[in-house]
């Protein structure tokens, strides 16, 4: 269980960043995030936190492609002009590359967005998502 700060009587969480990278819970730090690629679980199996009412969405994908399809292109655009490669050789590396990193990178983006509004108590309806009705 988290400790609490005595001045401000909040509780203190783990790094949302560092748990939500590793898609860990965010509330201890140890259970599984996901019980498949991005399915988050129901609860967590350490702290028995309700992850399933979590609500990131597809939060984390436009971030991702704007990320990812940037530097995506810039490598394109140094290897066709810059390097004078084939556009075969160019689509070749790059979508491929792209595709990869964002596969690596969704649930890592997605466990962070996660983490992050379990800790500032967060969600799309004005409302925290992880609290009981």
């Amino acid at each position: 269980m988290p400790d609490t700060d005595n001045d401000t009587d909040r509780e203190i969480y783990p790094s949302p960043w560092r748990t939500g990278w590793k898609g860990r819970c965010p509330r201890c730090g140890q259970g599984r995030l996901y019980r498949s690629f991005l399915k988050v679980a129901d609860r967590c199996a350490v702290c028995d936190l309700e992850l399933g009412r979590e609500d990131a969405g597809d939060g984390a994908v436009p971030f991702l492609i704007l990320l990812i399809g940037g530097l995506g292109v810039g490598v394109a655009m140094i290897l066709l002009f810059g390097l004078e490669w084939p556009v075969w050789g160019v689509f070749a590396l790059t979508l491929p590359l792209m595709a990869l990193l964002t596969v690596i990178a969704i649930p890592k983006a997605k466990g962070v967005l996660i983490a992050l509004q379990f800790v500032t108590r967060a969600g799309d309806t004005g409302r925290n998502s992880f609290e009981e009705e």
